[in-house]
């Protein structure tokens, strides 16, 4: 996959607090066939400065819908086709999302209209997780540390906050990381598939929550592989609840050591300028005039 080339979004120029904010993106996967094996997306998407996703209630009740295609293998079809929801189906899947998503104009003026993105990648992880029971209030938390990413810079790493006691649903449970740009900037994601059984219902949801970063967020040139790599947490936690900040703590300390270098370049260039000479106090012309007024006195 390539990297996503950052742009200039008409967000961009606003103040950085847009940027705290999270989109969740949850929505059921389904069969839809065809000559490109085509897998559908379908849900709707909420906004929240909140690390806890809104409840499956309001996601109903949006209508901020959206729907995402997707194209998978032969072998992959043939177990979408059987109706069988295996997430081993989407392990080490990844693609191009392609669709459209329904929107107020950031301006406010008008009704909701369809907004595409112009890259939009994802890629699942190679493993399935079944969380065991939520840990309770008296249980002691992991050992939780930074991630160092795999060929990344040593200081590239996330910065992970103590985790929040918010359970997920029963799994089991697939990572994936996403990736991509739209007219209002350049995002990651990260989220999850689990596998949801009610009754005679067998499907598969897909959560993703999207951050809108700067455009030279690291991230932005990672291999996907690397963020999923890079999620540090309990399981029972979701990742965006840990490993989806603003910025990244090495991209701050990057950005003010060149700021830092900066300065230091323009004080070993910098030449001193002479010194311009002031006239004497009594070679100026206040002060012959005052030294006139003081004769005219005598």
């Amino acid at each position: 996959m390539q990297h996503i080339r950052p742009t200039t979004g008409l967000l961009d120029d606003r103040d950085e607090d847009w940027r705290d904010t999270l989109f969740y993106w949850h929505g059921r996967v389904t069969w839809v066939g065809g000559e490109r094996n085509v897998v559908s997306w379908r849900g709707s998407w909420l906004s929240t400065v909140a690390s806890h996703a809104p409840p499956a209630a309001d996601f109903s009740s949006s209508f901020n819908f959206f729907e995402l295609n997707f194209d998978v293998d032969p072998m992959r079809a043939r177990q979408f086709a059987t109706g069988d929801m295996d997430l081993r189906a989407l392990l080490q899947l990844s693609g191009e999302f392609r669709g459209h998503y329904l929107m107020e104009p950031p301006d406010g003026a008008g009704y909701r209209r369809a907004y595409r993105d112009d890259a939009h990648e994802f890629e699942f992880d190679d493993r399935i997780e079944d969380p065991p029971p939520e840990i309770g209030a008296s249980d002691p938390l992991p050992p939780r540390a930074p991630q160092q990413i795999p060929g990344a810079p040593l200081l590239n790493v996330f910065v992970v906050p103590p985790p929040p006691r918010t359970p997920r649903q029963p799994g089991p449970y697939v990572l994936c990381a996403a990736r991509g740009r739209n007219e209002f900037g350049t995002f990651v994601a990260l989220g999850h598939a689990r596998r949801f059984r009610s009754g005679a219902e067998d499907a598969v949801e897909l959560t993703l929550a999207r951050r809108y970063v700067r455009d030279d967020d690291s991230r932005l040139r990672w291999p996907l592989r690397d963020i999923l790599r890079g999620v540090q947490a309990p399981i029972r936690v979701s990742p965006w609840e840990h490993s989806l900040p603003c910025r990244l703590q090495g991209d701050v300390i990057a950005e003010q050591q060149r700021i830092e270098a900066e300065r230091q370049r323009e004080r070993a260039n910098h030449i001193p300028q002479p010194f311009a000479a002031q006239p004497l106090a009594h070679h100026t012309d206040e002060y012959r005039r005052m030294m006139d007024r003081k004769r005219t006195r005598d």
